[in-house]
């Protein structure tokens, strides 16, 4: 039900958040600041007058002859006019679909009844006046979606498909009002629910966001009747002060949001390349994009966040600034192509049996896989890859073309601390991805190191707990970013540093073998190793060195669905319609077995309980865990045993084991100093 708010200022201070929820909701910044880039955030600057937008465009070029004249002959209504009927040729609109379904445009029609609605929550009323700084929900990324003019692309949208002037004319309308209400002079103002933020509207990533979908949505909308000369004039001034704020106040740190704001800028330049500055806006943002690009990724291709999302944001729009560059002229270095395609390589590596990503840190994936490939996830990033890169390997894992893959199906990205093992390609693939990172650019990553996700013959068995939510539910988020809920070791179950390092990656045809550190605690670093047996079952050896004294857990958390538990026995066994796997530790380790709470999020705002375990050692520091993780198909898991050779010490430069699976033995080890492992 839909309900229209008559005091939204009561209402807003009524759903504002604490102060601490604010900061974690937010991303949080990376104090490095780019040398090129540092800027005087004091900067006095003043929205342009929609009647000198003239002034700031370049109307020689061929095609504005008769805008040109207009201008010269100080004809500013006729000059609008002439420019409003080149860019209905330059960006020309195909004839509507005569298939066009009404009801396929329900949130178009909500928009241009004031109805807006982001996220998991309930569509709110805006009523005749529209405050923008409204929060229905109690959620800062509502307002975010709302400042960042996610309703211009299903306007755009309807429109394109059914020419129905009220879409056009909603844009004009919202797009008029918001203009009028947030000039730059006045961009720091503080937000009266998020107080701690000022200049909320303006804010790098909104300011480049909003950029960029109004230069997607323009070409359709600017057909219609509502989108008049006047109008026309109003858009392009503000477009011109979204520039201005950029160039002047960019954001000036490496992250995700400063690629997403030079996105917009660049798009401007490109969209509206009348702009007399705009071939030197191209050059200056190509020059911040590179610097910033280069710092916010790894050199094996990873976005320094660790959370796929964002990694594929930064990709997305590194990929699209460099088209824009390539089309208007402007040099592109090779190091940043270069980058691009590590980035592709990454995400060709890493991408789960269903081409979705993992969901480590702020992350999300679908609940479920469509049959059809071309609807994946993935599915047009890795054929835009074969086109963009002229290598067929990415388009034949979208399509699945196994027989031009390559035989490699483990990967090791060591300088992120990213790791994906596999037993083949296809839907029916063994499939294990661990992370074990550095310290982010953000607070998007969590204190997760060492964690993993397990998906096995196209059941998700150990999928990651998910961040649930930035702002809606404080308490929820932070029970997510826990250590403890996540498939890695604890201390008193406390939170870990975040402090991960690679040690060793060994490939052979016997398997694959992992092992990493992590300076989880004072006194304690928290090494695993990870080997994967014939590439069909998993040993994890965890190892607590160091003095420090407290509780040592390790835990593991299993997709939502039915789970036996033996406590007595250490060994817990999934009941999943089409795989399972036995999670194995020995009955006579000096630990106990016993069941935690669980939750797993899938997607933003939504989540479902799940069980989950830990197994408790009886002493502290130093000390180990050998678990056996063994998936199967059917109902039945093997029996399994492991043990430590006789001569094993925990922190020890070389460890030997042997596992027994039914009637089959592997003699199993790794010696770090000497940079090998085994499985035979």
């Amino acid at each position: 039900m839909l309900k229209t708010v008559s005091n939204r200022r009561t209402k807003r201070r009524a759903v504002a958040l604490p102060r601490l929820a604010q900061s974690i909701a937010l991303a949080v910044f990376c104090s490095a600041a780019l040398s090129s880039i540092r800027t005087n955030s004091a900067a006095e600057l003043r929205s342009l007058d929609p009647q000198d937008i003239l002034s700031k465009l370049d109307l020689s070029k061929p095609g504005l002859e008769q805008a040109n004249q207009a201008r010269l002959s100080g004809d500013r209504a006729t000059t609008l006019a002439e420019l409003l009927k080149f860019y209905r040729g330059k960006y020309p609109l195909a004839a509507p679909s005569s298939e066009a379904d009404p009801s396929r445009y329900t949130t178009a029609n909500h928009v241009v009844d004031h109805i807006f609605q982001w996220g998991p929550y309930e569509a709110a009323d805006y009523g005749p006046e529209i405050d923008w700084e409204w929060d229905p929900r109690g959620d800062i990324e509502w307002v975010a979606a709302v400042y960042r003019f996610y309703w211009a692309r299903p306007l755009a949208d309807a429109y394109r498909a059914t020419r129905d002037e009220k879409y056009v004319r909603a844009f004009v309308e919202l797009t008029t009002d918001w203009i009028a209400k947030h000039p730059l002079e006045k961009r720091d103002r503080r937000h009266p629910v998020y107080t701690s933020w000022r200049g909320f509207p303006w804010l790098d990533i909104q300011t480049g966001i909003r950029a960029d979908v109004i230069c997607k949505a323009f070409p359709a909308l600017v057909h219609g009747e509502s989108f008049t000369p006047e109008f026309l004039g109003v858009l392009l001034a503000s477009l011109y002060d979204h520039q201005v704020k950029t160039e002047k106040l960019p954001m000036g740190v490496i992250h995700n949001k400063a690629i997403f704001e030079q996105r917009g800028f660049i798009n401007v330049a490109y969209t509206f390349a009348e702009f007399a500055d705009s071939r030197r806006w191209m050059e200056l943002a190509l020059e911040r994009t590179r610097e910033n690009f280069l710092a916010q990724t790894t050199s094996d291709g990873v976005q320094r966040e660790w959370s796929f999302g964002y990694n594929m944001g930064v990709l997305r729009d590194a990929v699209d600034i460099m088209r824009r560059m390539e089309a208007s002229g402007v040099p592109i270095p090779e190091d940043y192509r270069d980058r691009v395609r590590k980035m592709y390589d990454y995400v060709f590596a890493i991408a789960t049996p269903e081409l979705a990503g993992p969901m480590f840190g702020d992350a999300s994936r679908s609940a479920t896989a469509s049959k059809d490939r071309t609807r994946l996830s993935l599915y047009g990033t890795l054929v835009e890859a074969t086109e963009l890169l002229d290598d067929p390997k990415y388009a034949a894992r979208a399509k699945l073309a196994v027989e031009d893959l390559p035989e490699q199906t483990s990967w090791s990205f060591p300088e992120a601390g990213i790791y994906v093992l596999r037993d083949r390609w296809g839907p029916e693939q063994i499939y294990f991805a661990l992370h074990c990172s550095p310290k982010g650019i953000s607070g998007h990553d969590q204190a997760d190191n060492g964690t993993f996700e397990l998906c096995v013959y196209g059941q998700w068995l150990m999928p990651d707990t998910g961040f649930y939510t930035y702002g809606h539910d404080p308490e929820g988020r932070r029970w997510h970013r826990q250590t403890a809920v996540h498939q890695t070791l604890t201390l008193d179950g406390r939170q870990s540093s975040i402090a991960g390092k690679h040690l060793l990656w060994k490939s052979t045809s016997q398997g694959d073998v992992i092992c990493v550190e992590n300076a989880s605690y004072k006194g304690l670093n928290h090494r695993r190793t990870v080997w994967f047996v014939d590439r069909a079952f998993f040993v994890l050896l965890d190892e607590a060195i160091g003095d420090a004294s407290g509780t040592l857990d390790l835990h593991f958390q299993f997709a939502p669905g039915d789970v036996e538990m033996d406590t007595a026995k250490h060994r817990a066994v999934t009941r999943l319609p089409r795989a399972n796997v036995l999670v194995w530790a020995d009955p006579a380790a000096p630990i106990t077995m016993e069941e935690e709470e669980g939750w797993y999020a899938w997607k933003y705002g939504h989540r479902k309980p799940r069980k989950a375990l830990r197994f408790r050692h009886s002493r502290s520091a130093p000390a180990a865990f050998l678990t056996v993780m063994y998936p199967f198909r059917g109902s039945r898991p093997p029996e399994v045993t492991a043990r430590w050779s006789d001569t094993f010490q925990v922190g020890a430069d070389r460890v030997e084991c042997q596992v027994q699976v039914d009637e089959r033995t592997w003699k199993i080890g790794r010696e770090l100093s000497m940079g090998d492992a085994w499985c035979r």
